[in-house]
């Protein structure tokens, strides 16, 4: 989906400011922080192609610049780890928050391939194998994986 932010400038700025990489954390839905509009507004539109009733919270992440691990399934590590058993999320989301000058960075969902767009919401459904390809330029992106669980 693109254009999904109505007042893009207003979340670039927001994003130059926070530029620092936010590592994967758990939130309750009624949970405060930094991200808190943006992340309502996300599990919103994503309601639409996929049922969220059951959700309970999510994790949120950003990368400013960075290439996210290999190929990899967004899925709950710690149960993984502890008793080999494998949970996905509802779905999984990448916005595109600004996109400038990019050489490479394109996602990869199985044998789909998205490029990279300002404003762009990807969000596709649980248990895809996904990559982003390595780049040069500018990429940052907001993730958001909601779940039907507490992590």
């Amino acid at each position: 989906m693109d254009d999904v932010v109505g007042n893009i400038s207003t979340l670039q700025e927001f994003a130059q400011q926070n530029n620092q990489n936010q590592t994967e954390k758990w939130y309750s839905l009624d949970e405060d922080h930094l991200f808190v509009e943006f992340c309502n507004r996300m599990i919103e539109i994503a309601s639409h192609p996929f049922d969220l009733s059951s959700c309970v919270g999510y994790e949120f992440w950003t990368h400013n610049d960075t290439v996210p691990k290999d190929w990899h399934i967004d899925k709950d590590e710690q149960m993984q780890i502890k008793k080999g058993v494998t949970r996905f999320p509802l779905c999984s989301m990448v916005y595109y928050v600004e996109v400038d000058d990019l050489r490479g960075g394109k996602l990869h969902i199985e044998d789909d391939i998205i490029t990279p767009k300002t404003n762009r919401l990807v969000i596709f459904s649980p248990g895809k194998y996904h990559c982003v390809e390595p780049f040069l330029g500018k990429r940052t992106t907001y993730c958001l994986n909601p779940w039907s669980v507490k992590l």
